[in-house]
């Protein structure tokens, strides 16, 4: 013969608490997506077969040269002598500066040129170049 149980409830799965943390996952994820969309510059960088990433990359300043000759610093666009500028501040702020250098595929040599001579016009000896290193290559 069964006994009749008294007090138990059957056991329930909550709900409310699993909706509200995948609306803040989403949210999560839809903000550092357009976070990291904004801080990417698009370019074609020239390939290299023994290139290599350097372990103190996210220490240094970026400075990229588009296509069209555009100088950024960062994101933001800036003429040769602002950089100058930018950089001799910097230098005095930071006396161990080191600069990433990323210039299009398509860049002209004397729109680099021009900026290396800055750089170098500021104090800056060390920087590296970005370059694109195809999967499989030694290197």
């Amino acid at each position: 013969m069964r006994l009749p149980s008294f007090g138990e409830e059957e056991a329930k799965f909550q709900m409310a608490p699993m909706i509200d943390m995948v609306f803040l996952l989403l949210v999560f994820f839809m903000c550092a997506s357009t976070l990291s969309q904004k801080q990417a510059v698009k370019m074609d960088l020239p390939e290299a077969s023994k290139g290599v990433v350097p372990k103190d990359r996210p220490d240094r300043w970026i400075v990229n040269i588009l296509a069209d000759g555009t100088i950024l610093s960062g994101a933001q666009p800036v003429t040769v002598e602002q950089l100058r500028d930018l950089v001799a501040e910097r230098v005095k702020a930071e006396p161990g500066v080191k600069i990433y250098l990323r210039a299009d595929a398509n860049a002209k040599h004397r729109e680099i040129k021009k900026v290396m001579n800055a750089m170098a016009a500021s104090g800056i000896d060390d920087f590296i170049f970005g370059v694109y290193t195809p999967s499989g290559s030694g290197g």
